[in-house]
């Protein structure tokens, strides 16, 4: 335990046993578990070695094996392709008389099978012409749509069956929709699949076997037993048999290997061609791509599947390249495996075999630990005694420090019921006189705390009072006060009015003293009034847009003739834009008063200026003068109420509350109010607010408009009603579905005569389709079909013929929902 370090009761006891008992006796018994558990992994070391020689025969015969069956499938598939092979060539040479093939034709010139008859699919790339396209040949090569067919039924490995080109036509088995698939300028003869087959890269003319890559076709990861058909020594084409990796997944997923082991096919490039689930994590190829997304050159797989191009499978890469066959010792994932493989002659292709090291010597591994056990439970017996040692020992710390803990807990929440407020907490029980004065204490203590407690609840309770009473006093001696004020100034502005001219010079000196005096105790009323109001937290603002920049215009208005009378020069640095704030402009229009009333009181001669300004997403108004300044020992009370600052007994009138009452109304606007100011050069105050920031309202955007609808009358009646909208025509429900998958319009028209899938069927998968279900439906229907048209629950009904008028209204009801009335 380290010294100075906070612990508790039953802790520090406990460590000094610890310290002194059970430290020696731990030591002892860890040195006879050592002793013994030493002695068990010698004998265990020794079986694994014996083992280990017994593993590496059993994996190599194994591998062996696995690789004469799967040499034998692979070489069944090389002469299936081989048989077809020549099939093709006896129908290519065929002078059989044999009407052209039916295939559809797409508008960039691709030829295809428009649907599925149960035969193959056909695609025609429009590399070639369509006037150079042979449709006799795909006719005869129509004939071994049988054998295609039955090749992959009876043939669990083969996925496919194609027959390739030289001029890019393609056949295959099973039917796919090729339109879709394949892009429409595919070369075919630039793949692996059809290149490999050439006389350049097979001049034996054998079937050969392609790298793995990405199907064009949509298969996923493929390889392919191809083998040319040439004619008179003219290359016409390739045939080739499609093996998914997925399918040798399956079979290699099948396999039953010895200890949980795994498999997996290595090419002659040491390409990973096929990798049982088991292996990924080994390997860590989770990631690799596997997507089927077409594209115009072959997709190869990637380095990550390359054993050579992998830092931890080298090794054994080049042991494979060196022998063909072995047992080798790798590392994958922190981990010992061990690996053995055999060639496949057929491709020319490896099978690996890996089994992980700990699964091979579980069973060894087991049994240590069964001696183990054993000497654990003979350790058990020694140990037990001293558990029951040890647990008396403890129960007795528990019974003693109990005996401390417990009051001193109590006495803990004695303190925090105090401090919450609970003057005379319960006592806890103690036969331990410490402790007992202790609590005593406390509680005298709590009883103080009680009556200082009310004290000050009673004062608090008074002062509160006093406030209240103070703001009543003031808001009624300010009605009291200004009734006779107003009155005075009132009949003193009419004694001026009306005696003008009599008056002499004196009286008319009086008056205007009168005058002066009475508007001075109102602005002092008014201040006193306002800072109270403030204080008490009884302002209410009406925050709304105000231009700040006009306010100060307006302000600087009100004053001019306060300025000249001053004899002060008025300059303003507004901006002619308007720059609005969030304010209310009553209190803002008192605080700018208040502060151009300061400048003209304090500044004998000189300048006031009034300027407004953007900072960044505040407007800044500042009101500058001339005059005397203000010394720096007194900017810390500048905003104190009733402070002059040493004016107090200068004829410049105040009561010292404004600039107090203007930094709370600042504050309470969201604001702030500061200054600076420089002894014989003048101050500057200035209020910042937050600039006003409108929201924008979103813009209409153009309704787009979809006609599922084959009647030109229609056609062209939707058209010439609903001008500078646009209006997207359909003559197919499929067509029209998928134009809505792809793009949500704000209307849809669907006739009662729609071909393909019908108003009801297309109307119910809109409805059923989440995306498409708001979208507003109008079918257009004739006289014959409102009563059946009626029970679809459309949107809205229009009768044909089309009322353009009737059209328009429809499209402005409906599509105000969406686009809030940009029709």
């Amino acid at each position: 335990m380290k010294s100075g370090a906070k612990v508790s009761i039953r802790r520090w006891i406990w460590s000094l046993f610890v310290q002194t008992a059970l430290i020696p006796l731990l030591l002892v018994e860890t040195l006879l578990i050592a002793a013994y558990l030493h002695t068990n992994a010698s004998i265990r070391d020794a079986q694994i070695a014996n083992l280990r020689s017994v593993v590496l025969d059993n994996l190599k015969a194994s591998s062996a094996q696995e690789t004469q069956i799967l040499q034998g499938e692979l070489s069944h598939i090389a002469k299936l392709a081989d048989t077809y092979a020549s099939l093709a060539q006896d129908a290519l040479r065929s002078t059989q008389a044999l009407p052209p093939a039916k295939l559809g034709e797409s508008a960039n010139g691709v030829r295809y099978s428009e649907y599925d008859d149960g035969g193959s699919a056909s695609f025609y790339s429009s590399a070639t012409p369509l006037a150079k396209q042979d449709l006799r040949k795909v006719a005869g090569l129509a004939q071994l749509d049988p054998f295609m067919r039955e090749t992959v039924r009876n043939n669990d490995l083969v996925s496919s069956i194609y027959f390739n080109s030289w001029d890019s036509y393609s056949r295959s088995y099973p039917w796919i929709d090729t339109l879709h698939q394949f892009p429409p300028g595919t070369v075919i003869p630039s793949f692996n699949f059809y290149y490999l087959a050439t006389e350049t890269h097979n001049p034996q003319r054998q079937p050969t076997w392609t790298d793995v890559y990405l199907d064009p076709a949509g298969q996923g990861w493929i390889l392919s037993a191809i083998a040319p058909v040439f004619l008179r020594d003219f290359l016409k084409g390739v045939v080739g048999l499609d093996i998914t990796i997925d399918k040798l997944l399956e079979h290699l997923n099948s396999l039953d290997m010895p200890w949980g082991g795994y498999t997996l096919i290595v090419d002659k490039h040491m390409g990973v061609i096929a990798l049982s689930e088991d292996g990924k994590t080994d390997l860590g190829l989770q990631g690799v791509r596997t997507d089927t997304t077409s594209s115009d050159e072959p997709l190869f797989i990637p380095d990550a599947f390359n054993l050579l191009e992998r830092a931890d499978t080298r090794p054994l890469a080049k042991a494979m390249a060196d022998r063909e066959s072995g047992v080798v010792s790798i590392s994958l994932s922190g981990h010992e495996h061990l690996a053995a493989w055999a060639t496949i002659k057929a491709t020319n292709w490896q099978l690996l075999t890996v089994v992980e090291e700990q699964q091979v010597f579980q069973q060894t591994n087991t049994l240590a630990g069964q001696y183990r056990s054993i000497g654990y439970l003979l350790i058990a017996g020694l140990v037990a005694f001293y558990l029951v040692f040890f647990a008396l020992m403890w129960g007795r710390i528990r019974i003693l420090s109990d005996k401390l803990n417990t009051p001193i807990l109590g006495i803990d929440s004695m303190l925090q019921d105090i401090g919450a407020g609970k003057w005379r907490p319960a006592r806890p029980d103690t036969n331990i006189v410490e402790l007992q004065g202790i609590i005593d204490n406390v509680l005298v203590m709590g009883e103080k705390l009680e009556c200082s407690s009310s004290r000050l609840a009673s004062a608090n309770q008074d002062a509160e009072q006093g406030n209240l009473a103070k703001s009543r006093f003031i808001s009624s001696m300010s009605h009291e006060l200004r009734t006779p004020l107003n009155a005075i100034q009132g009949f003193a502005q009419l004694i001026r009015m009306k005696g003008s001219t009599r008056a002499e010079h004196g009286d008319q000196d009086y008056l205007e003293e009168i005058l002066l005096a009475s508007r001075h105790l109102n602005q002092v009323l008014g201040d006193i009034l306002d800072w109270s109001t403030a204080e008490g937290e009884q302002l209410r603002l009406d925050m709304r847009k105000v231009d700040a920049a006009a306010l100060m215009h307006e302000c600087a208005e009100l004053v001019t003739l306060d300025m000249a009378a001053h004899g002060l020069t008025q300059h303003l640095d507004l901006p002619a834009e308007a720059l609005h704030v969030r304010a209310d402009v009553r209190r803002l229009r008192q605080v700018l008063l208040n502060l151009l009333s300061n400048a003209i009181k304090y500044s004998r001669q000189g300048t006031v200026s009034l300027a407004c300004s953007l900072r960044d997403s505040t407007v800044r108004m500042t009101v500058s003068d001339t005059g005397p300044g203000i010394a720096p020992q007194h900017h810390e009370h500048l905003f104190e109420p009733f402070q002059r600052l040493g004016q107090e007994k200068t004829s410049i009138p105040g009561t010292g509350i404004g600039l107090s009452i203007c930094r709370d109304y600042a504050r309470l606007m969201g604001g702030e109010l500061g200054f600076h100011s420089q002894v014989g050069v003048g101050s500057q105050f200035w209020i910042e607010l937050p600039l006003y920031i409108e929201s924008v309202p979103e813009r209409a955007r153009a309704i787009r408009v979809y006609l599922g609808d084959q009647d030109k009358t229609n056609i062209e009646a939707v058209h010439s009603a609903l001008q500078g909208i646009t209006v997207e025509q359909f003559d197919r429900g499929q067509h029209l579905l998928k134009a809505l998958l792809r793009e949500r319009p704000d209307l849809v028209l669907i006739s009662g005569d729609l071909s393909g899938l019908d108003a009801a069927e297309l109307l119910s998968e809109i409805r059923r389709t989440p995306q498409l279900s708001s979208v507003p439906v109008v079918l257009l229907c004739k006289e014959d079909q409102v009563r059946q048209m009626v029970a679809l629950g459309a949107n809205g009904l229009l009768s044909v013929p089309i009322d353009g008028l009737e059209l328009q209204q429809l499209v402005d009801a409906l599509t105000n929902k969406e686009v809030g009335g940009a029709l």
